[in-house]
């Protein structure tokens, strides 16, 4: 082996790295997305959490609402409401946290019943109210002591849809989405750049066949391939893990479809411009990477910077996630996991669009 000959095919291989568009967005583009996410979109823990509170009267809730006030960690939704209505704030997904406080015994009300603080918990993703838990109930008592009041009404706390906190029933339904994602952008991505490699796009542009045709004609045999796949996902989680199914499974399905045919025209939008399978791979992964992190899926979506969640919310994967577990753990009816379709139905409309207009020529 000759040292000189080994410098001159490295030389060679460095200028081509340097040329290549393919270095310059592994070494750097990927990196620097991966470093701005995590510096300045993700939070592990979550900022501050939504808490609403309800009491027979705005003056008996006065401690509570100036003690969430003065700690930065939760966020009061609305005002004092009737009693009642911190519990529907919760179920209705605006609130967190809900804080019911009971009619309390006094010389003017002596029969009033002596139940505890209610505190009602969405404990779907419990990752991200586990620590809000700890502290009101912390806070609680740590009143009672300063007051030297040993004879307080106690706290209950109610975990609404996930009671024992299992870190599972969060992960599986938003699972099914994750992997739906995946597996149809990397189809479609590979969908033009393979065939031109492979000289077969030349032959499909000679036949009479209109751009729209091509594109559907693709899209729907990967689409019942991706809803057979988020099926079996949800059909193991719900059978192995005794995920919940308190909702409209039938229209969480009924979504499958139109989220991997999003996702297969975004694709195919990706191998449109990409000149070889491995730019289109590339851009694959530029794309699922930021969907998985701003979607709520590895991290909770709440503790994201608001200009991160209006990115997030631009990902069907969020909107997926959404309807998933409403349909599995919050019992979502039919028509609130629909809901979620017409984010998918603008994304899709826009993919085929970029597909359509950046579609590739026969060289």
């Amino acid at each position: 082996m000759s040292g000189r000959n080994i410098l001159a095919v490295a030389q060679v291989e460095c200028l081509r790295l340097i040329r290549s568009r393919v270095t310059f967005t592994l070494l750097l583009l990927v990196p620097l997305l991966q470093v701005l996410l995590f510096g300045f979109a993700i939070r592990p823990e979550a900022t501050s959490v939504s808490v609403a509170v309800a009491a027979p009267t705005p003056e008996s809730a006065t401690n509570v609402v100036k003690a969430l006030r003065e700690d930065r960690r939760f966020r009061l939704v609305g005002k004092v409401a009737a009693p009642g209505g911190a519990e529907r704030t919760v179920r209705s997904g605006q609130a967190l946290v809900g804080i019911e406080i009971p009619e309390l015994r006094s010389f003017s009300n002596p029969r009033a019943p002596n139940v505890p603080v209610r505190i009602i918990v969405d404990a779907t993703n419990p990752s991200l109210t586990t620590a809000a838990e700890a502290r009101i109930e912390a806070r609680y008592w740590r009143e009672l002591a300063q007051q030297a009041d040993a004879g307080g009404v106690g706290l209950k706390i109610e975990r609404l849809y996930n009671p024992q906190g299992r870190a599972d029933w969060t992960f599986l339904p938003a699972l099914a989405g994750v992997t739906v994602m995946i597996a149809m952008i990397m189809l479609g991505s590979l969908a033009v750049s393979r065939e031109r490699e492979g000289g077969t796009w030349e032959s499909l542009q000679s036949l009479p066949l209109g751009a729209g045709e091509v594109l559907v004609g693709k899209i729907l045999p990967g689409t019942a391939l991706g809803t057979l796949q988020g099926a079996i996902v949800l059909l193991i989680g719900a059978g192995l893990f005794d995920v919940p199914m308190r909702g409209s499974l039938i229209a969480l399905v009924a979504l499958l479809p139109l989220f991997a045919a999003t996702h297969l025209a975004i694709g195919y939008a990706i191998s449109a411009r990409a000149a070889t399978q491995l730019a289109a791979l590339q851009g694959a992964v530029a794309f699922y990477l930021p969907a998985m992190l701003l979607s709520g899926f590895l991290y909770p979506f709440e503790t994201l910077p608001r200009w991160a969640q209006l990115i997030g919310n631009a990902f069907p994967l969020s909107h997926f996630i959404r309807a998933a577990q409403g349909a599995t753990l919050r019992g979502d009816a039919a028509a609130t996991v629909l809901e979620h379709a017409w984010p998918m139905l603008i994304a899709v409309l826009a993919a085929a669009f970029a597909a359509l207009v950046f579609r590739p020529r026969a060289q």
